[in-house]
């Protein structure tokens, strides 16, 4: 074989390996992304399921299920992704009359400005058989879930402020990132109501819902346990589902009590919401959002008690986080870029919602900061 030909074969083989390279490696990390990861929560009495969530569980978060009944969790399996609940009682939600209430909008509809504000801290959150991904670096599906929100609030009468800012990447400083747009929104817009828009990443049944004869999907609220707001969230998220109970029944998923703040802390009327899961259609969470705007303007300004949230919020003595809110926003702002450097050197631990929306592997591959994200996959529903 002359020289020529030995060349000829040797760049063949190499092109050949290179080949069959690329495919193992796209074979490989397709498998990965088809891998659940999220946690599963068991009855440890009963060893029923109570409930799944991508958000990292911890012994002590609390969980509201559809019906009411409280649990608290005990054990949390880490290597398993699992966790075990006891049940603590049945919560008793406000007793709320939907016929008074909407009397009193008609009555309150001209006393002043209603204000909501929304942002999304994970701005990448997509779904996957509408966006074509479950995670796209940008402007994600998310924010038409945001604008769906948005559209429905402004035709109750509501005035909506929504942060587009991209607060990426999806790591253990998102929430440090957009506490810097959720200062400013409170700062300028002063709103009656702070939501920080999400999807979950669980199995598109935990989600699917028909509601109001729409497809529709199911609503979880998430509230910071550890922040010193609680009860006042607490408080609007069980007047929110108990109104939705008897508007549009099964909408509100659960709630959820996790570890951490979410921001919440910043002022008493601060929700997360989840609107459905990665692997079923975005179309289903933006009729979900329609149609939760009718129960947040009825929580918020349906009532001329002091159920009236929008009102309390802004005649009660201010709480710890709201007073340092409006100050210091410059501070914030110089505070994320020192620990955002620290954070190089341990990111490797993870974060609650970077862990577990994104996949085991994306761990590994968190040590350079800048490695690209595992995007889950799912089934279309």
């Amino acid at each position: 074989m002359n020289k020529r030909k030995m060349n000829r074969a040797t760049i063949l083989i190499l092109l050949v390996i290179g080949f069959l390279s690329f495919a193992i490696s796209s074979y490989a990390e397709k498998q990965t992304e088809l891998q659940p990861d999220y946690y599963t929560v068991y009855d440890g009495k009963t060893n029923k399921v109570l409930f799944r969530t991508a958000m990292e569980v911890y012994k002590g978060d609390r969980y509201l299920s559809g019906d009411n009944k409280l649990y608290e969790v005990l054990k949390v399996d880490k290597n398993e992704s699992k966790a075990y609940a006891k049940y603590l009682r049945t919560e008793k939600l406000p007793d709320v009359n939907i016929e008074e209430i909407s009397q009193a909008m008609a009555v309150a509809e001209n006393t002043g400005e209603k204000r909501v504000a929304i942002y999304s801290t994970h701005s990448d959150e997509s779904y996957l058989p509408s966006d074509g991904a479950a995670s796209i670096n940008g402007h994600g599906g998310i924010y038409k879930v945001d604008a769906a929100l948005q559209k429905a609030l402004e035709a109750k009468g509501v005035t909506v402020k929504v942060d587009r800012t991209l607060y990426l990447p999806h790591d253990a400083m998102a929430y440090s990132r957009s506490r810097t747009g959720a200062v400013k929104l409170l700062k300028d817009f002063k709103p009656d109501l702070l939501l920080d828009v999400h999807r979950d990443a669980v199995p598109f049944q935990e989600y699917i819902r028909k509601i109001a004869g729409k497809n529709a999907t199911g609503v979880r609220i998430v509230l910071g346990r550890n922040n010193p707001n609680l009860k006042a969230n607490q408080q609007l998220a069980y007047r929110i589902k108990a109104i939705a109970d008897k508007t549009y029944p099964n909408m509100i998923k659960d709630v959820f009590f996790g570890k951490g703040d979410f921001n919440q802390d910043l002022t008493p009327n601060s929700l997360l919401l989840e609107f459905g899961t990665y692997s079923h259609t975005r179309e289903r969470a933006e009729v979900s959002a329609s149609l939760i705007a009718d129960i947040l303007t009825k929580a918020l300004y349906g009532s001329d008690e002091q159920k009236q949230v929008g009102t309390v919020t802004k005649t009660q003595k201010p709480l710890p986080g709201q007073n340092k809110a409006a100050g210091t926003g410059i501070w914030v702002l110089i505070g994320v870029v020192v620990v955002s450097a620290v954070a190089f050197m341990f990111l490797s631990t993870g974060g609650r919602e970077m862990y577990h929306k994104f996949s085991k592997a994306t761990r590994k591959e968190f040590a350079s900061y800048l490695g690209k994200f595992r995007r889950k996959k799912g089934d279309e529903s």
